[in-house]
């Protein structure tokens, strides 16, 4: 096997929408990285929100320590234990796909609805849930959490750096929200990937990422803070239409552990 690149950063992002969790070696499990986009808002439809047009959303700072998800709120702090299942199950619709996924407890979503000024509920992936792959599945990897598209979103830091020669302020890697960032490649050669493997992880079916207004907000605000990064990469970066594309999707072919430094082959 050739050797393509190194592992530069790894993120998950536990509430769909809210800020990251970096990290330096990340669990991938049936459904990808260990509980990234495990959670989701919804609003009183049972439709998916996220920073699109809830951009406040990005002030919401999350944390996992032991089995509790913090959530921080401005000087509002929300613990959910992860060990103890949402006991009420509703439909909610993320995108086209709709499931059963478990409502946490009116307590938390008041405060999330205080914290936003909407009434809005945070939803959990549980085993009631199964937001099936189709195609795009593996044998190891048949169903995926709240994320937009494949359980896994790689970037590449050669890509981020030919971008920024254009750019008058230079973007920065959070604000396209990677799973798994590497640096090695020539800048997009990612598109090319077909089957790949990081440490003993292996992964397959490719789609290029089509990207949203969210690249150019300020990670932490949800302040648009550079319009002309989406405008330099439509001028070069159009596919399918008028998609706009920047990283590639993937699904992991079985499971284990990535981590800072691993080999990409």
């Amino acid at each position: 096997m050739d050797t393509l690149a190194r592992v530069t950063g790894l993120w998950i992002y536990p509430v769909k929408s809210c800020r990251g969790i970096e990290l330096t070696e990340m669990p991938i499990g049936s459904t990808g990285p260990e509980n990234d986009r495990r959670w989701m808002i919804v609003d009183q439809d049972n439709h998916f929100i996220t920073r699109r047009t809830e951009p406040r959303l990005a002030e919401i700072k999350t944390s996992i320590q032991g089995p509790y998800l913090h959530l921080y709120m401005g000087s509002n702090k929300v613990l959910i234990d992860q060990t103890v299942s949402c006991a009420h199950v509703e439909p909610v619709t993320v995108w086209n796909d709709t499931f059963l996924a478990g409502i946490e407890t009116k307590d938390i979503n008041e405060a999330i609805s205080d914290f936003l000024s909407k009434t809005v509920k945070l939803v959990r992936y549980q085993a009631q849930s199964f937001r099936d792959l189709k195609t795009a599945a593996t044998n190891a990897v048949k169903e995926t959490m709240f994320a937009d598209s494949r359980p896994v979103l790689l970037t590449n830091e050669n890509s981020l750096r030919h971008l920024n020669t254009l750019l008058t302020e230079p973007s920065a890697m959070d604000r396209f929200r990677p799973n798994i960032v590497i640096d090695g490649p020539a800048a997009f050669q990612e598109d090319l990937f077909q089957n790949i493997q990081i440490g003993a992880v292996k992964f397959q079916n490719p789609k290029l990422c089509a990207r949203c207004p969210v690249i150019t907000q300020d990670m932490e605000t949800g302040k648009v803070v550079s319009k002309e990064t989406l405008v330099k990469l439509s001028e070069f970066r159009k596919v399918e239409g008028n998609k706009v594309m920047f990283g590639v999707n993937l699904t992991p072919a079985n499971t284990g552990v990535i981590r800072i430094g691993d080999l990409v082959f």
